[in-house]
């Protein structure tokens, strides 16, 4: 393969470099790098003289290591130079193959050069601009949806000690009415000594009608008499207690803030509207589906989808013996399987006028009666469901029960 490249194996502040002119060919030895604007202008020129002597292209290689790697590709590739990210699953193996099992940033630049040789890599395709933002959109909003329920929890855990049965007049303490009558009466003694149109006042924001406010301040001042709580410390639970709300309220606008741009770039794609015509998919599952798939067309096959999502069985055989029993590889996006998951508990729900997804819930049903388990039922449904996402974006035509 007579493809010039620069190797690089990435780190998080210096990196290792080297060029290759061919396979077996090496230029430059391995020598470090800052991410720096003058040792990344310096890489640019030795990819000057790669293309001169060559007469092609050079090639970008390194490994895929999270938000280390990031501004490198994004870097080679606003300048116009082909990326190859590698899976580090395929450098492993190359280095499992040595008899001399050395770990060195010099040895690990020139495997990874051999890894792309040997296995014919392509360049990396960058993502459409609002595939790319969405994408970034949507693991912020995982990430703080994390922070929010952390929040809830530690809330919950403080209002057991401060108001331990407000919990019993609100199904869901981080709604915005909840929180409205929490902050305004943090504890038993302040529902009691309030007047009953304070309460009905805090209870507004609910939208509701007058019966509603009168039973909800009945039930307040129930469980306000009912509580038992801890009165040492109060006053810094209480305290707390505050802190919490503020926190959630704030991460409430975040997440809201979030979902609003999500919905903007995703609604620059054909393929969101098609995705949400599948049902047990929800605006915000079909967003982090299309952030992560991007553009169907890097995909041939459903096989090649179903792999990218980490949803193919594992193989383990040796010599004789094949195991009866394979999981899943999970080597794939774990965002993807996450919104593939959810959609799939969302689609097999039977409801009043029967199930949400009727080919979903057929599916799983059958699963069962197969005698699997039921989280082994939902995976299986989870490889049906994206077999069937496969099947609409690319024939571009909704979904249809047939």
């Amino acid at each position: 393969m007579n493809q010039p490249i620069l190797s690089i194996d990435v780190s998080k502040s210096k990196s290792y470099a080297a060029t290759f002119l061919s396979y077996n060919q090496p230029i430059q030895k391995p020598f470090s790098f800052k991410h720096s604007q003058s040792d990344m202008k310096v890489l640019l020129s030795m990819l000057i003289d790669l293309e001169d002597v060559s007469g092609l292209k050079p090639h970008v290689v390194l490994e895929a290591t999270g938000n280390f790697s990031k501004p490198i590709v994004s870097y080679f590739e606003s300048n116009g130079y082909p990326v190859v990210i590698l899976n580090p699953i395929s450098t492993h193996i190359q280095k499992k193959k040595a008899i001399r099992k050395v770990k060195t940033d010099p040895v690990d630049v020139n495997r990874i050069a051999q890894v792309y040789y040997l296995e014919n890599f392509k360049s990396n395709v960058p993502l459409e601009s609002h595939i790319l933002e969405l994408r970034n959109l949507s693991r912020q909003y995982i990430r703080f949806a994390n922070l929010y329920t952390e929040t809830q929890n530690q809330l919950t855990s403080i209002l057991d000690l401060v108001f331990p049965h407000f919990g019993q007049v609100f199904s869901h303490i981080r709604g915005k009415t909840a929180l409205n009558v929490l902050s305004l009466f943090p504890t038993p003694e302040s529902i009691i000594s309030a007047s009953r149109e304070d309460l009905i006042d805090a209870l507004k924001p609910a939208k509701k009608t007058k019966e509603w406010y009168e039973i909800k301040a009945d039930l307040l001042i129930q469980a306000a008499r009912d509580s038992v709580p801890d009165t040492l410390g109060s006053f810094s639970n209480v305290s707390a207690l505050n802190n919490y709300i503020e926190m959630l309220k704030h991460q409430q606008k975040i997440l809201l803030d979030i979902k609003q741009q999500m919905l903007f770039w995703a609604k620059q794609s054909p393929y969101y509207d098609l995705l949400l015509s599948i049902p047990g998919i929800g605006e915000l599952t079909a967003m982090t589906i299309l952030a992560e798939i991007g553009d169907i067309k890097k995909f041939p096959t459903s096989k090649q989808l179903v792999a990218f999502a980490g949803l193919d069985p594992s193989v383990f055989e040796s010599g004789k013996f094949k195991a009866s029993h394979s999981k899943i590889s999970k080597r794939g996006s774990t965002y993807l399987r996450r919104a593939l998951y959810q959609s799939t508990v969302a689609g097999i729900s039977n409801r009043v006028g029967g199930p949400v997804n009727e080919v979903l819930y057929s599916f799983y049903s059958k699963k069962l009666a197969e005698g699997k388990p039921s989280k082994v039922a939902i995976i299986a449904t989870s490889n049906k469901l994206l077999r069937i996402i496969f099947g609409v974006l690319k024939n571009n035509q909704p979904f249809e029960v047939k």
